[in-house]
């Protein structure tokens, strides 16, 4: 049964952040890794319009949010204000999210670019599996990972690593359906155009 998840804030202005974070952590509103308080961050990425944090504090707490984010553009396709819905996630959604993860692999995931016929493209979708851990950072990157069509084009089989990371995908959207969440946000966004990834979305 998928959890419910409760909406913290929904923004019409871009996040800002004092700290020395990166873009990313800054637009999304993101934690900033703090070894004395932080056992390990785990986030999952599609494009930059979606991010899941999923959070373990030292004293066996837990904390974890899915992000939502479009940029208001004007009629020259020029990105304006960002458009942020934050949600919160379950402290035992969170604690057995990092378990199933973990168990699946997620803290060691390879980037596509070390692992043999891994394919990768300019256009298309790109998915990113992050851990922070002992303030040690690993990302792995993916380019239209759910997808066989380009590895059936090129006559190669899929690599074990594409396998697993499908699989990690396949973990979470037990809990919630990522691409429902992603349309529901849209769904409830006023009339406009509004661009995320690669495309740009006019609301009437």
């Amino acid at each position: 049964m998928k959890k419910t998840l409760f909406i913290l804030l929904f923004l019409g202005i871009g996040i800002n952040s004092c700290f020395s974070q990166s873009v990313s952590e800054k637009r999304f509103g993101l934690f900033e890794f703090d070894s004395t308080i932080h056992e390990r961050i785990y986030r999952f990425q599609i494009e930059d319009y979606q991010i899941l944090e999923l959070i373990e504090f030292k004293k066996d707490s837990f904390e974890g949010t899915l992000t939502h984010l479009v940029w208001k553009t004007n009629r020259k396709e020029i990105r304006k204000d960002s458009i942020v819905q934050k949600i919160a996630i379950p402290a035992l959604t969170v604690k057995m999210l990092i378990s199933d993860l973990e168990g699946n692999g997620f803290e060691n995931l390879e980037d596509c670019n070390k692992v043999e016929d891994c394919i990768s493209g300019l256009d298309g979708t790109t998915t990113s599996f992050t851990t922070i851990k002992r303030g040690e950072t690993n990302t792995a990157s993916y380019w239209e990972l759910e997808s066989d069509y380009y590895y059936n084009q090129s006559k190669v089989k899929l690599p074990a690593e594409v396998i697993n990371a499908r699989k990690l995908i396949s973990i979470i959207n037990k809990e919630f359906d990522l691409e429902e969440q992603f349309q529901n946000f849209l769904n409830r966004l006023p009339n406009g155009r509004y661009s995320y990834s690669m495309l740009i979305m006019n609301k009437v």
